[in-house]
């Protein structure tokens, strides 16, 4: 068809001036027929070639929707070709026609059949989540990941996120890390039928969502919507988003150390985008978020914790499988149930609401990870575990470590190693660093003892108080506070020399007795008797001080007492020594007990404790403290005080109780 306009528009004005449809036949060397359409249409638009009919193919269309029909049930790679279909025409069927005849034939089936679709409208506040599927290298290794893509339709935001795999736990993370760039909650999400996202579906869409799904949707409070299985168009802007980011931001492979290193990566590339304009808008990316944050809900006050909880039971082994794979726990806890929670990062393991045991998340299958510390309990009861045991293959530990092992076997041997085993348990309170400085300490004083070095340990996990400044707070800048005067402690230095006698007398006395109380009384004074010395008559069953010279002892074998024989010199002044007077009926047992036990031999005074065991009568604890003169004898049962009590003559009173303090004198004088 002669589709040059000006020569159409030539030969009709020589035919409208008298040229004839021959000359113009024989002047231009065209066809009689062309000249007659340019004679008849104004241009060559005009002109529309009638429909033909192929009277050879019209028996065999019928064969070629058979083709067609087959090719529904098919992979998509082998359906039938143009080409193929010609060959089967030709060889089952007989047909004589060409194979361009063939091509139009199935080429008008096939956009008879071809689906038409309705545009969506996408209001502000909307959004639509996606998983993807890339190559990277993440630490040296070559594996596949799984990338959320999030969108926004109407100002065409993207966010992009890498996890190890898709699950629980990435989705909500996913979706969480969304809400924090976006500053907001979109209303309403739709996602697509995956059982990440889908429990049931009824009728080609899903209508019950996942836990994990309504947990971080009731704690945001945004809808969500599922879009029809094998519907992608349902939610095309996130779908273009997928093949968007792994065309431009993924290609060649990336390479990065962490997966935090990659996400930092990709959320950077994401900001980037708002200085752009998408194509059919004329604002920029940048400018039309701002318009839509204005329909985002409002953060939550408390973040989302992204986490995925289950139930599970550890072994005889004290390890508790979560997700494929098995993660040890403290062997104390064995056979007991536990609550799992894994995170994107951690996997914590919890008894009766309390953390016994975390993990970093691995996202393998099938494999075990140990930490030595639990299995410390049990080693400590099975010595050689610690050197055949598989948890503690690869613990690797400071030197010191070893040379305090070495140490201890070499001085106990199996007791040094259950020793090592024990100070090795205080990993279970305090930090590996804080330990090994302990014992770097430790071992610098020759100290392998388990207590030493826990000492040593607790100093240097001690955190020093530090000083309260005052920078920025003016309010407590203007608060003044009068100097101390230090003076007033000299005051203290004032008191009179009996006083401060008096005071260090009754401080060592009652320093002493106080001991010879816990060690000799409170054990029932199976020793022996006790016995006053030269001096006033006493009736009180605490001991009393030498007066005069003669020797303090601690008595016979057995009494307990804390403090030793020696000599007190008679003109040693101990100062004045307040004592208190006895109870009345305590007076009248003081008279009969024979000059108060008084034992004279050689001109030396002593403690005599030969007269038995004294048993608690009472079995009140407080044992019998009495006076005797060697001899099997009654006791006089005394009452305990923190002061010595001497005896004195009688005298009444109303109160059996009462007591009454004096001085009686300066010792030795």
């Amino acid at each position: 068809m002669l589709q040059d306009m000006e020569l159409w528009s030539k030969i009709r004005r020589l035919l409208d001036r008298g040229m004839s449809k021959r000359q113009a036949v024989k002047h231009f060397n065209l066809n009689f027929r062309t000249i007659d359409k340019i004679s008849k249409n104004v241009d060559p638009d005009t002109y529309q070639r009638p429909p033909r009919t192929n009277t050879k193919l019209t028996p065999f269309l019928s064969f070629i929707e058979g083709y067609l029909e087959e090719d529904q049930n098919s992979h998509r790679k082998q359906r039938h070709t143009k080409k193929r279909v010609f060959e089967r025409l030709r060889d089952e069927q007989g047909y004589t026609g060409c194979y361009r005849s063939v091509c139009k034939a199935m080429e008008a089936m096939v956009a008879k059949k071809k689906t038409l679709y309705m545009p969506l409208a996408h209001p502000p506040g909307e959004a639509q989540f996606d998983f993807g599927f890339a190559d990277a290298v993440i630490g040296g290794v070559l594996q596949k990941v799984a990338y959320a893509a999030i969108s926004l339709p109407y100002s065409n935001v993207r966010y992009v996120q890498a996890f190890p795999k898709e699950c629980i736990e990435t989705l909500q993370e996913s979706l969480v890390r969304f809400f924090r760039f976006l500053g907001g909650v979109p209303r309403k999400i739709t996602f697509d039928n995956s059982k990440v996202n889908v429990r049931k579906i009824l009728y080609g869409r899903g209508t019950e969502s996942s836990i994990g799904l309504l947990q971080i949707a009731s704690h945001h409070l945004f809808e969500y919507h599922f879009c029809r299985i094998y519907e992608p168009q349902e939610k095309g802007h996130v779908e273009n988003c997928v093949k968007y980011s792994r065309n431009n931001w993924m290609v060649p492979v990336p390479h990065f150390p962490t997966f935090a290193a990659f996400n930092e990566y990709l959320e950077q590339k994401c900001r980037s985008e708002f200085d752009k304009t998408s194509a059919g808008q004329e604002k920029t990316i940048g400018q039309l978020f701002a318009e839509e944050k204005l329909f985002l809900l409002s953060l939550p006050e408390v973040e989302f914790e992204a986490r995925r909880t289950t139930l599970c039971r550890s072994d005889n082994l004290s390890l508790v499988r979560f997700d494929c794979n098995d993660y040890s726990v403290p062997g104390e806890h064995a056979y007991k149930q536990f609550t799992a929670v894994g995170s994107v990062d951690t996997v914590r393991f919890l008894v009766d609401g309390e953390v016994v045991a975390e993990h970093p998340r691995h996202w393998g299958k099938k494999k075990t990870y140990y930490d030595p510390i639990h299995y410390l309990s049990i080693a400590e009861r099975r010595p050689n575990g610690l050197d055949f045991g598989a948890p503690f293959v690869d613990w690797h530990l400071p030197e010191c470590f070893d040379v305090l092992r070495r140490r201890l076997e070499t001085k106990a041997d199996r007791r040094g190693t259950r020793e090592y085993i024990r100070i090795l348990r205080l990993l279970e309170t305090y930090q590996l660093d804080n330990l090994a400085r302990g014992i770097e300490r430790a071992l610098s004083h020759n100290t392998t003892a388990y207590e030493g070095i826990r000492l040593y340990v607790e100093n240097e996990s001690t955190v020093p108080v530090e000083l309260f400044s005052l920078d920025g707070r003016p309010m407590l800048q203007q608060v003044q506070l009068p100097e101390p005067d230090i003076n007033i402690y000299s005051t203290l230095l004032e008191r009179n020399d009996d006083e401060e006698t008096r005071n260090e007398t009754d401080g060592a006395v009652e320093a002493s007795f106080t001991a010879v109380e816990t060690s000799g009384l409170r054990a029932g004074m199976r020793g022996g008797g006790i016995s006053l010395c030269q001096g006033e008559c006493g009736s009180s069953g605490i001991l009393a001080p030498t007066f005069g010279a003669g020797t303090l002892g601690s008595g016979g074998e057995g009494s307990g007492a804390a403090f030793e024989s020696r000599e007190v010199s008679q003109f040693e002044d101990f100062g004045e020594l307040r004592l208190q007077s006895p109870t009345e009926s305590e007076q009248d047992a003081c008279e009969s007990a024979d000059a108060w036990g008084i034992h004279r031999e050689s001109g030396v005074d002593h403690l005599d404790r030969s007269a038995g065991d004294r048993q608690d009568a009472s079995r009140d604890g407080t044992g019998y403290s009495g006076v005797s003169d060697g001899q099997e004898g009654a006791a006089l049962q005394g009452e305990r005080s923190d002061y010595a009590i001497a005896g004195g003559e009688g005298r009444e009173t109303s109160d059996p109780h009462e007591e009454e303090s004096f001085d009686v004198g300066t010792l030795g004088s």
